[in-house]
C-alpha cells in the first residue's frame, strides 16, 4: 500500500508535465517529486508516467489512478471547506481571468464585494491566456469560449462589444477616415496571431480585409497603450476604452460582439466562498450591461 501523501506529487506532475515545474509548485526539489512517484510505482508494480521530450505523460495505469486520486483530492478539499466554514466564514478564492475584464473591469468594481464579506480574500490571476480549472490554477475561471469538459459547471457570464479606437493625434495626421473602405489605408494594432489563445480574438479582418498591422501584442492592455501613443487603430472592448480621454471612438457604427463564460469544477460549486464570488460576478455583469455593451 502506498502512502496517501504520495498522490499530491502524482497529481502535480500530471498537471504540470515536468518535474521542475511540479517541484516549484510543491515548494520542494525535483528529486523529491521523482522519489514519491517512484515509491507509488513500486507499490503498485507498474509505471505511471512515460517521459517524452515535451515532458511526462500518463501511462494507461496512470490514467486509471488519476480518477481515484482526483476523487480523493476533491473529498479532502470539501472536508477542508466544511471545517473552515464552521470556524470562520469565507476565506480565499482564486479567480482566473483574461487581462481585459480582470484588470480593467472587475478590479475597479470589487469594493462592494469586500464591504459585504470582510472575511473574503480574492486572488486575481489576470493573464493573456485561459487559466485552467481542471489543473487547479484557479477555482473560478472566465473564458472567451464555452468550456465543454464534463467536470465543469459553466454558464454565460455576459456579452460584450468591441469597437475601433485611436488617439486624436493619430487621426489628425492619418488619412481621412469616413467609412469602412477608408480603413485599408490606416495603421492597425492587433494580437500576435501564432500566440492567440482563442479564435474569438481573430477580429481585425471583421473590419478590414487586409489590415496593415504595425504593432502586435499578446496583451490587450498593451494594445490600448499603443493606441494612446498614436501607433494606429485598435479593436478594444468598450468597457476598457470608451471613457479613456486619450482615445477617440472611430466609425461608431462599426462594432463586434463577443461573450464571456464563467466556470468552476462541479464539486466546488457547493462552496460558500465560491458561490459568494460567483454570484457577485454574475450580478455585477447584469448590472453593468451599459458599460459592457455600450451601444
Amino acid at each position: 500500500m502506498f502512502d496517501w501523501n504520495d498522490l499530491r506529487f502524482f497529481l502535480e506532475l500530471q498537471r504540470s508535465g515536468r518535474l521542475l515545474t511540479a517541484a516549484k509548485r510543491l515548494e520542494t526539489t525535483h528529486s523529491t517529486v521523482a522519489r514519491h512517484i517512484e515509491r507509488i510505482e513500486q507499490s503498485l508494480g507498474t509505471a505511471l508516467f512515460v517521459q517524452h521530450a515535451q515532458g511526462y505523460e500518463l501511462t494507461p495505469s496512470g490514467q486509471a489512478l488519476l480518477k481515484h486520486a482526483e476523487a480523493m483530492e476533491n473529498t479532502a478539499l470539501l472536508a477542508q471547506e466544511e471545517i473552515t466554514q464552521a470556524i470562520t466564514p469565507l476565506g480565499k478564492i482564486r479567480l482566473g481571468v483574461t487581462e481585459g475584464i480582470g484588470i480593467m473591469f472587475f478590479t475597479p468594481r470589487m469594493n462592494e464585494l469586500f464591504e459585504r464579506y470582510p472575511g473574503l480574500e480574492v486572488e486575481l490571476v489576470a493573464v493573456p491566456r485561459f487559466v485552467s480549472i481542471l489543473n487547479r490554477e484557479a477555482e473560478i475561471s472566465i473564458h472567451l469560449e464555452r468550456p465543454s469538459a464534463d467536470l465543469l459547471i459553466t454558464r454565460k457570464l455576459t456579452d460584450y462589444r468591441l469597437a475601433l479606437y485611436a488617439s486624436a493625434a493619430y487621426l489628425e495626421r492619418a488619412a481621412p477616415l469616413r467609412n469602412r473602405e477608408d480603413l485599408a489605408r490606416h495603421s492597425w494594432i492587433g494580437y500576435v496571431d501564432d500566440l492567440l489563445f482563442s479564435q474569438e480574438l481573430l477580429f481585425l479582418n471583421s473590419f478590414c480585409r487586409s489590415p496593415n498591422v504595425v504593432f502586435r501584442s499578446t496583451s490587450v492592455i498593451a494594445q490600448q497603450a499603443a493606441a494612446r501613443a498614436g501607433l494606429g487603430i485598435a479593436v478594444l472592448p468598450n468597457y476598457m476604452a470608451r471613457h479613456d480621454p486619450t482615445l477617440v471612438r472611430v466609425l461608431p457604427g462599426e462594432t463586434i460582439q463577443r461573450s464571456y463564460w464563467i466556470c468552476t469544477r462541479r464539486e466546488l460549486h457547493k462552496s460558500v466562498r465560491l458561490r459568494v464570488v460567483w454570484d457577485y460576478l454574475l450580478n455585477l455583469c447584469a448590472a453593468e450591461q451599459d458599460a459592457l455593451l455600450a451601444p
